[in-house]
């Protein structure tokens, strides 16, 4: 049951956010402090959230590309999301045993299956495909390469067919859908209570945290608070000046998918996926319950926001997913197209833990990993509420921090233009043999004079670098002006 403002008076935990990081965070929580009065802020329309449209997989490896594993930082997220894997199997168990039947089964499927196929850039697929063998290796997780015969359910465009494909056990999928629903049962069966508003400001006085004020303009007191708004997060944040330029900012990475009734029923017994490319988590396909299959996922990194789906995203979408994974899929019916905004930091890393503001905490920055590492963060943060240490190896995210460079302005030069030119290969463009090498020679010189004019210090990552190249001048501006005040709070 809802309340009010008005109603619960005070609190001694607000949540602000009711996306998969918020309710986990309050579950919890409130399970670990039965006695506390916890709150989790957010209207049942998520606008501007990511779980809703999420493809929910739990892609330790399959999220592995080569530019990460690159960099210190790169390895030490990885190093995360394989310790968040082996925490699903007792989440979901705790989770299922406060629901019920009627609302299925949580995870939709417990393996994926890998393709690297004959679409993308040669570099870059091969290379992350390369990448994410070796890290299976390293850990020793199990795996196998497959024979592409003995694939399941696929069916491609003989133009668009697999090469190489690769069986990653223990690493299937969940159904959001189902999941935020049982969150939501759990955190009020631990006590907890739901508010569906909106926060718009956040209070302090002395270096504490006093409260949140919704859109309505009604004050909640709180004695902590934990933002955890997605890609509103540094929206919040920036509400104290003095944590402005101190926070790294927060984006909106929009990603669209579609739900899909296939046209006999049929579905994968496995998550099938692509490398990461195009700015893009891969082409995907996740089953859902009774014949229907989750599709996704475009990237496009705003610098405003926008939530919704464009007819071209959905288009290209969809011609992926038909070329390169089944034909059939032409005939199917479309159930339900959606976008979410993925909460994308301006130096790509999370942003995990407390602030200079006693009380205050922030979890957002996650960009694609949110979800998978949903029961790390959200045991990290309840330790943390509760006076503990958490995680020590999340200690390396903190919120407020210098953005992070894990990797030189050369470095993400030339990943923005190969993920550019794998975009075009996806679409599919059709090009003169000499051309592609041109258009690489080319796309160099404007991306470095844009790196240039924007810092001397920080380079933005390569889907940003995309997005701030299309802007308005007037936006590129302010962000020179934003990464100088972030220089002169640091130095």
């Amino acid at each position: 049951m809802s309340e009010t403002v008005d109603a619960i008076g005070s609190a001694d935990v607000v949540v602000i956010g009711n996306g998969v990081l918020g309710l986990t965070a309050g579950v919890e929580i409130a399970r670990s402090r039965p006695e506390a009065r916890v709150v989790v802020l957010g209207k049942a329309s998520r606008r501007y959230g990511a779980t809703p449209a999420a493809g929910a997989m739990l892609g330790a490896f399959g999220e592995v590309t080569a530019h990460l594993l690159a960099s210190e930082h790169g390895r030490k997220k990885h190093a995360l999301a394989v310790q968040a894997q082996r925490l699903w199997p007792e989440w979901i168990e705790s989770l299922e045993a406060t629901g019920s039947a009627e609302d299925g089964r949580i995870r939709t499927s417990d393996d994926t299956v890998m393709l690297l196929n004959t679409v993308g850039h040669a570099a870059l697929d091969d290379a992350n495909f390369a990448a994410v063998r070796t890290a299976l290796k390293e850990a020793n997780a199990p795996h196998e390469e497959i024979a592409v015969e003995s694939v399941d359910w696929i069916d491609p465009d003989p133009n668009s067919r697999p090469l190489r494909a690769l069986h990653i056990e223990g690493e299937g999928s969940v159904d959001s859908g189902i999941l935020l629903s049982s969150l939501e049962r759990a955190f009020k069966r631990a006590g907890g209570v739901l508010l569906p508003v909106d926060a718009a400001e956040l209070r302090a006085g002395n270096g504490r945290i006093e409260g949140v004020v919704t859109e309505a303009g009604d004050f909640l007191p709180a004695g902590q608070v934990v933002v955890a708004a997605g890609a509103r997060s540094h929206a919040l944040v920036s509400t104290l000046p003095s944590l402005a330029h101190r926070v790294p900012r927060v984006y909106d990475g929009v990603g669209v998918s579609a739900l899909i009734d296939t046209w006999d029923g049929s579905a994968p017994a496995t998550v099938l996926r692509t490398t990461n490319r195009a700015f893009a988590c891969g082409l995907h396909l996740v089953p859902r319950a009774g014949g229907s299959v989750y599709i996704g996922a475009t990237n496009a990194v705003c610098l405003e926001p926008r939530g919704a789906a464009s007819i071209e995203e959905a288009v290209f979408l969809f011609n992926c997913a038909i070329h390169q994974l089944h034909r059939g899929l032409n005939g199917s019916g479309i159930r339900k197209i959606q976008a979410g905004s993925r909460p994308a930091s301006i130096d790509g890393f999370p942003l995990i833990g407390g602030t200079s503001v006693d009380g205050l905490w922030m979890l957002s920055g996650t960009y694609r990993d949110g979800l998978h590492m949903s029961p790390l963060i959200g045991r990290h943060i309840a330790s943390l509420v509760n006076g503990g240490t958490g995680v020590g190896e999340l200690a390396e995210f903190h919120p407020e921090r210098e953005p992070i460079s894990a990797w030189s302005r050369e470095e993400i030069l030339r990943d923005v233009v190969r993920h550019t030119m794998a975009t075009g290969y996806e679409f599919p463009w059709r090009l003169p043999l000499e051309w592609p090498h041109l258009m690489e020679t080319f796309l160099e010189a404007p991306f470095a004079e844009l790196a240039d004019r924007l810092s001397d210090t920080y380079t933005p990552p390569a889907d940003l670098m995309t997005a701030i190249m299309f802007s308005e001048r007037a936006e590129q501006d302010e962000l020179v002006a934003y990464y100088a005040n972030v220089y002169r709070e640091w130095h």
